[in-house]
């Protein structure tokens, strides 16, 4: 059995099922406060995106903007005035405004939760984890981080409490480790990288 432990930055940031029996959790976008002349700078973001990809759109978390970039954002309330942009092949770490700390009562295992990305972001947007799966051990001690890499055409901004990605727990088993002349575990199988097919 698996103990988990959630420090959070504010109380809505504790990692939450979609749906009842999901084996993950849903994890957001921590940004504690507004960075400063917002609109101005992301409107240079804007025009420089549009020079490189004429052809590109721009999304707000995960939805498609038709209006005026301006008047979108506008729109929003002010918490939701905290974005962070990810043009495209950039790559950033976000923080999921928690800390965890995980245990097990298995002294032959290792408690850890693996960082994932969100099937959604990732097959409709391009928008993924760089180190997938992302592994947070048992002893880590700080706030949770998210590494996001945005391999579209488009530009994407997520605000403050958006879903970025997915977390799940589990056991790892500890090695019985020896180092030996020869390995005496091994069939005849050669090969690898395909070997048996694509």
């Amino acid at each position: 059995m698996i103990s988990v432990e959630y420090v959070l930055a504010e109380p809505e940031f504790k990692p939450l099922r979609a749906v009842d029996r999901a084996a993950a959790l849903d994890i957001k976008a921590y940004l504690p406060t507004p960075p400063k002349n917002f609109i101005e700078s992301l409107q240079a973001i804007k025009l420089s995106f549009l020079g490189k990809y004429p052809e590109g759109f721009l999304y707000i978390n995960g939805k498609k903007i038709t209006e005026d970039l301006t008047t979108e954002l506008l729109q929003q309330s002010e918490p939701q005035l905290r974005f962070f942009s990810l043009a495209p092949g950039e790559q950033k770490i976000i923080n999921a405004g928690f800390k965890v700390g995980l245990s097990t009562d298995r002294p032959d295992k290792i408690a850890t939760m693996l960082v994932c990305p969100r099937s959604g972001l990732a097959c409709k947007n391009s928008i993924t984890a760089i180190n997938s799966p992302g592994i947070v051990d048992e002893h880590y001690p700080d706030w949770v981080g998210v590494g996001l890499i945005n391999h579209g055409r488009d530009l994407h901004l997520f605000s403050h409490g958006a879903r970025i990605a997915q977390v799940m727990f589990l056991e790892v088993c500890v090695a019985q480790e020896r180092v030996v002349a020869e390995l005496t575990t091994v069939g005849e199988r050669k090969g690898g990288f395909g070997h048996t097919g694509v």
